[in-house]
């Protein structure tokens, strides 16, 4: 009897180490699930700010588009102007020499050719209003040039985003291993480098892929991942200082 009393209290103490370190996992898990809540909300604050920023740069699009077309048929009325101004001075000319050759009126032709004096000082004003119309137009032209390609790098970002996936070019290095729970950590975070949460980056050493990596949490200027252990090659191990890339499809 006493045998089973001592069989029993050893699988009562068992137990017990067991149902502690179960509430400590417990404990870490629930912890982490705050980390995650926390990291949702952040990330659903930064999509509506993305959004609003959005219609704010298609409104000034659309704005600077109808100031364009507006400059445009300017710029035609006033081409159209000058054209008809041209058309004038070269009549006035051609009634000069009329008069000039034969030699009439003196008066006539002296007002004449006043007149054609002033036509041309009118079209060379109209060249200046012009020249400054179509440099205003080339201006709006290429800013709204820039808000398109703006405008496409952020519609770009918020699908790699969506796609789990971390700029093309992102090239750092892993700072930190953490073995015990198979995590590492990355220089660099969302401010700087545009770690996307929930990509796959790649840790590559002498130019060869040894594993790859699973983005769990992001900050401005840090990241850790955790290690896939079915992509880690055979004898290899992640270490400080291995090169850290994007995964991309």
């Amino acid at each position: 009897m006493v045998i089973a009393l001592l069989g029993g209290a050893m699988y009562y103490l068992d137990n017990e180490e067991a149902l502690t370190k179960e509430r400590k996992e417990c404990g870490s898990r629930y912890k982490n699930l705050n980390a995650l809540r926390e990291e949702f909300t952040s990330e659903k604050t930064k999509y509506v700010e993305f959004l609003v920023k959005n219609e704010g740069l298609t409104a000034d699009i659309n704005a600077l588009t109808k100031q364009k077309d507006e400059l445009e048929a300017a710029n035609q009325e006033l081409a159209s102007a000058n054209e008809a101004k041209k058309s004038e001075l070269q009549t006035q000319q051609t009634a000069l020499a009329e008069l000039q050759s034969k030699s009439k009126d003196m008066e006539s032709i002296q007002a004449i050719a006043d007149r054609i004096k002033g036509l041309e000082e009118e079209s060379k004003q109209l060249q200046v209003v012009k020249q400054g119309e179509q440099s205003k137009h080339d201006a709006i032209v290429a800013e709204t040039e820039q808000l398109v390609v703006n405008n496409n790098a952020l519609r770009q970002l918020k699908a790699d985003q969506d796609a789990h996936l971390s700029p093309p070019n992102l090239k750092t290095r892993v700072s930190q291993v953490i073995d015990d729970f198979n995590v590492v950590v990355i220089e660099g975070g969302a401010s700087d480098l545009g770690v996307v949460p929930g990509s796959k980056l790649a840790v590559m050493r002498d130019g060869n892929k040894i594993a790859e990596l699973d983005v769990n949490a992001v900050e401005s200027r840090v990241s850790t991942a955790t290690v896939l252990p079915s992509t880690v090659a055979a004898g290899e191990h992640v270490e400080a200082g291995d090169v850290v890339v994007s995964v991309r499809p």
